[in-house]
């Protein structure tokens, strides 16, 4: 298949750090005839939670456990969200 008629997509990993986002802010300005043309995917990266204390807090409440287990996994979940919202900001400021 000749290269001009492949679907092209570029796909630019966030996280917390500043550089993520210029990462992103780069590829806009960088690949914006490819992007304008194709998609753009955008992956949210976190690391994973360190639940390696909990064996200590799981002595004689183990639903304490589960209860902080959830509260971590929600609070990744809103800084996934976060995280996203600040790209779609950059995105649109990049039109």
């Amino acid at each position: 298949m000749e290269e001009s008629k492949m679907e092209k997509r570029v796909m630019v990993a966030i996280d917390e750090s500043e550089c993520s986002h210029w990462a992103l802010q780069w590829a806009l300005e960088n690949l914006g005839h490819t992007i304008s043309a194709s998609q753009l995917f955008i992956f949210n990266a976190q690391p994973l939670p360190n639940f390696a204390y909990l064996s200590a807090s799981t002595y004689g409440a183990p639903p304490t456990a589960v209860d902080l287990i959830n509260t971590v996994q929600e609070n990744q979940k809103k800084l996934a969200l976060a995280l996203l919202e600040k790209a779609k900001g950059i995105c649109a400021n990049r039109g």
